[in-house]
């Protein structure tokens, strides 16, 4: 495991130490009492490219500040490892795109940690769409709003290449919707800084055009009441979903994977389906974070045939819709895509 902050210790470490697939046998950090007081028989090592000249590893887990994704996934292909990165891919589509063909040449799975492909309020909205319990879709709007007013000290929210909400959030909103609906026809957006003192953008507006609908994706750092999560617009109705997946805030407070309750939407939390008819509630189904991991160690087992759960050619297309999207605000105009890739 490359990095052992937040993100290593919250969406990694838990799913890792519970799997019989998985060991972790080494963490590179510049904290080693840190690492081994939850990692005891870890081997802590303070650079990659120890690490990686130890031969000791068959997979890296790549949890480090956003910029150093692409280096990192490079190192650790071309020592011979399968690897899985933290989102963002990458901050360059080239990159990603040269990521891809390196694995592909030299054997090895190259997989993205977009977890939220697996989040219960994503499923149920997949699903929905796929009975058409609206209709002909019109709109979605997909956000994640937070109350944060004030900003940290943190490489996330400091000026630098990769850093800002759009690079944290964006790429899993705009992975849910090409997912979803695939690559759209033309991009606008508005991405800035809403709070006093910010460094690095807090906030963004994504609309995501497709013929006869649009997606709308979007973050802001100043709703303190209850967050929508999805709006989703149809001929024959509309749905709407408040609140985020449970199953970061139980990684954080430990619920364990075998409790009743792991990734199970509190009832009062359900979505609502509204049409000519009245409403009714839609039972958020479970997420399956832990399937995430699953796939990944069934995927990396000799000979296998199955599929990564986010394979990193799934993801290119991600990148470049970030590219697009911050082009498109920073000339305020909406861009087609087609054109903006050429």
């Amino acid at each position: 495991m490359v990095g052992f902050g937040y993100a290593a210790k919250t969406f990694h470490v838990p799913f890792l130490q519970a799997m019989d697939e998985f060991s972790i046998a080494g963490v590179v950090s510049s904290d080693p009492a840190k690492v081994q007081s939850v990692l005891p028989q870890a081997r802590v090592f303070s650079a990659l490219d120890e690490a990686l000249a130890s031969g000791e590893f068959d997979l890296v887990v790549i949890t480090t500040p956003n910029h150093l994704h692409a280096q990192q996934a490079e190192l650790s292909l071309r020592a011979g490892c399968h690897v899985l990165v933290e989102k963002p891919f990458t901050l360059s589509s080239d990159s990603a795109l040269e990521l891809v063909e390196l694995a592909a040449t030299l054997g090895k799975k190259l997989c993205v940690f977009h977890n939220r492909r697996f989040d219960g309020d994503f499923l149920t909205l997949r699903q929905l769409l796929s009975e058409q319990a609206v209709g002909q879709v019109k709109r979605l709007e997909s956000r994640f709003d937070r109350f944060r007013p004030v900003p940290r000290k943190r490489w996330r929210e400091n000026a630098g290449p990769g850093s800002g909400i759009f690079w944290d959030l964006g790429p899993h909103l705009l992975d849910q919707a090409l997912q979803l609906f695939g690559m759209p026809d033309k991009v606008s957006a508005t991405i800035g800084i809403l709070r006093d003192g910010g460094e690095a953008d807090d906030a963004f507006e994504v609309t995501l055009h497709y013929p006869g609908f649009t997606v709308l994706t979007g973050s802001s750092p100043f709703e303190a009441g209850p967050t929508l999560r999805f709006a989703l617009q149809g001929t024959n109705g509309s749905y709407r979903k408040y609140h985020l997946d449970p199953q970061e805030d139980q990684l954080k407070a430990g619920v364990d994977f075998a409790d009743t309750v792991w990734a199970q939407t509190p009832t009062a939390q359900h979505g609502v389906l509204y049409g000519d008819e009245g409403q009714q509630t839609v039972q958020t189904l479970a997420g399956g974070y832990t399937v995430f991991y699953q796939q990944l160690a069934d995927a990396l087992k000799p000979g296998s045939k199955a599929a990564l759960p986010a394979d990193a050619s799934s993801v290119t297309d991600v990148i470049r819709l970030i590219e697009i999207a911050r082009l498109a605000s920073e000339q305020q105009q909406t861009l087609t895509v087609n054109a903006a890739l050429n």
